[in-house]
């Protein structure tokens, strides 16, 4: 097989805010590098985690093969596996696979093994094709080569789809999915035949002006912003700052996206957390955050839209909840279905692919 040279494999990655480059190996990043030092040790470690992320080409190669060095966080949920790679071909779901070595980190942060790591897929149709690999949303990776088919040729695939941007929890990173495509912003971008960034932080969605930032400077045709769980937890925003929080992020994206479509997504399901809290309840934060959507669209935005959580994954779900939190794999499939339905296809589609 051939090696593909790193200056190369730059050019084909998608789905990524920036790249950490070291010597011998690139590591898309969904954080800007330079603004590491502005974010605590957690976030940097999630906005680092590869969910969204891919290299995208077109290929005659029967076989591809990626070397790349792996943090997997090891902790499952509902006994299911984590850190799949997914391969599309022209946009089909090829395969799914978890390759051979990787360190994994547990939940205390130790990580054990050889952080080397390769996985290959072969039989691919011989013709040129265009080819997604996913890399998987639980794990840190930091490609250090691609090899392809002596004597086949590669070249970058330009992405014209039209683009959704999401930020959100671990719910909307997906991390506990089985695969890497198998988050529902994923499958809800899929079913529409849209491109997509998932900007989702596990643990770290706060409503964060640095966060705003970041989704105000990137390319978007529509943005999705799914608030509220990540700030539960030990009442990290109180009644007002949470609603001076909702509306400063949007003020910010608004400085770049005046007129792009803005849809504001309230929590999920999750029984313990529905009626009580230090700050606000899951319930008055549903409340909080239509009243943020209605007070911006009674100042003249008319861009802007509000989506209640439970109508993607509500009390008749609870069994896809195993840890009362996150869904599992059935339960994010069926979150992307729904968010399809409701925001993506039809007359009041937020954007059309």
């Amino acid at each position: 097989m051939q090696a593909v040279p790193l200056t190369a494999i730059e050019t084909l990655m998608d789905g990524q805010i920036d790249i950490r480059r070291r010597e011998g190996s690139l590591q898309p990043m969904r954080l800007p590098v330079k603004e590491l030092p502005f974010y605590d040790a957690f976030t940097r470690w999630v906005g680092s985690c590869a969910t969204g992320c891919r290299l995208r080409f077109s290929t005659d190669s029967t076989t591809v093969r990626l070397s790349a060095t792996q943090h997997l966080l090891a902790q499952a949920n509902d006994g299911e596996k984590r850190g799949a790679y997914d391969l599309y071909v022209d946009g089909a779901f090829f395969g799914r696979g978890w390759g051979e070595g990787g360190a994994v980190m547990e939940a205390d942060g130790k990580l054990s093994g050889d952080p080397a790591f390769t996985i290959e897929f072969t039989g691919l149709p011989a013709r040129t094709k265009t080819v997604e690999l996913w890399l998987p949303q639980a794990a840190t990776v930091a490609i250090t080569g691609l090899a392809i088919d002596d004597r086949a040729g590669l070249e970058p695939a330009s992405e014209r789809r039209r683009r959704v941007l999401f930020h959100g929890s671990s719910i909307s990173h997906g991390m506990e999915a089985e695969g890497a495509t198998a988050n529902w912003p994923a499958v809800a971008s899929r079913l529409a035949n849209l491109d997509h960034l998932n900007l989702g932080w596990a643990g770290s969605c706060l409503l964060s002006g640095q966060a705003a930032r970041i989704l105000r400077d990137q390319r978007a045709d529509a943005i999705v912003l799914k608030l509220g769980i990540n700030v539960h937890g030990e009442g990290q925003l109180k009644e007002r700052t949470f609603l001076d929080s909702a509306h400063a992020m949007i003020s910010i994206i608004r400085e770049k996206h005046p007129t792009t479509p803005l849809l504001i997504v309230s929590p999920i399901w999750s029984p313990p957390r529905e009626s009580v809290g230090d700050g606000p309840s899951l319930q008055r934060m549903r409340q909080l955050l239509a009243d943020v959507v209605a007070a911006r669209a009674a100042t003249g935005d008319t861009a802007i839209r509000y989506l209640d959580g439970l109508e993607l994954f509500g009390p008749a779900d609870a069994a896809l909840l195993p840890d009362d939190l996150h869904p599992n794999t059935e339960g994010y499939r069926l979150m992307g279905e729904r968010f399809h339905a409701l925001m993506l296809s039809g007359d009041g589609a937020l954007v059309r692919g």
